[in-house]
């Protein structure tokens, strides 16, 4: 019995279906980490107090600092103390000369960070209440809207990899069915006579899933090592990486693509098998 398909024709199977792997690898891998990107994020936002200007005030910030260090919320080692004639580079705003011969508009700052746990508008709202009560403090200031923006746009992209992983998959099962398909006609013939005397389905199919779970296996190892090879690259070149990366989660994404290529190649397979199992003998002229 010829179960072979082309050679290209398998090639490009291969190619096609590495390619829907690598795709939905990352969407699940990016998926999975999105509370992971989010909750640094937000421990990375700066929440900004400001001091009231006068020499009371300046004295009384080491207290301040004290307090919030002491928060069981608060990003460890996170306060710090910034003069007023440097807030301008904290904020990313540029001042001219002539306005800092003037004298800077900015008041002395007390900067922290907030644990990803407690970055809630509510837990927020209470902490900025709790420090305007103090006489030093002027003003607190924090940003909600910044987490909320890069989950959204973290969603987008998910959803962005998803719609092309499945055109791929489309392309992929397009491949595959044709290759298949290909290696059927040619051995139409010879799976007739087997069926005329006796052969039971799952021997005419055998080769033919072997061929397919030969494209899943080859697929599936290309996509992985695609994929582990990037995700370590991007472990040891970016710092945040590593506060960010779960290796379970990279386990859990190629597990993922191990089961969605047998599916994909196993059930073309058996589609194509079956449509030519069950056609009569004049069909297949």
């Amino acid at each position: 019995m010829r179960a072979s398909a082309g050679k290209s024709s398998v090639i490009y199977a291969i190619l096609s279906n590495t390619i829907v792997l690598v795709l939905i690898g990352f969407f699940s891998m990016l998926y999975l980490h999105t509370n992971g990107i989010t909750n640094l994020v937000k421990e990375k936002i700066n929440i900004l107090i400001e001091l009231n200007d006068d020499e009371a005030s300046r004295s009384s910030a080491k207290n301040l600092m004290a307090m919030i260090e002491s928060n069981s919320k608060v990003v460890p080692g996170s306060v710090r103390f910034i003069p007023k004639n440097e807030a301008d580079k904290v904020l990313g705003l540029d001042i001219s000369e002539n306005l800092r011969q003037v004298g800077s508009p900015f008041k002395d700052i007390v900067s922290f960070n907030v644990k990803a746990a407690h970055y809630t508008e509510e837990n927020l709202g209470k902490l900025k209440v709790e420090l305007k009560k103090r006489p030093e403090v002027f003003d607190v200031f924090f940003e909600n809207v910044v987490v909320e923006n890069i989950k959204s746009n973290l969603r987008k992209v998910s959803y962005v990899v998803l719609m092309l992983s499945l055109v791929f998959v489309f392309l992929a099962v397009v491949i595959i069915y044709n290759t298949i398909n290909l290696s059927l006609y040619a051995d139409r013939w010879e799976i007739k006579t087997m069926e005329i005397i006796g052969a039971r389905d799952g021997f005419i199919r055998q080769p033919y899933l072997k061929i397919a779970g030969n494209i899943a296996l080859k697929s599936f190892a290309i996509s992985a090592v695609v994929l582990l090879l990037s995700t370590a690259w991007m472990y040891y070149q970016l710092p945040e990486m590593k506060d960010i990366l779960k290796w379970y989660f990279v386990g859990i994404s190629l597990a993922i693509i191990f089961i969605i290529s047998l599916v994909i190649t196993i059930t073309s397979t058996m589609v194509i098998v079956n449509k030519y199992l069950y056609k009569m003998e004049s069909e297949l002229y």
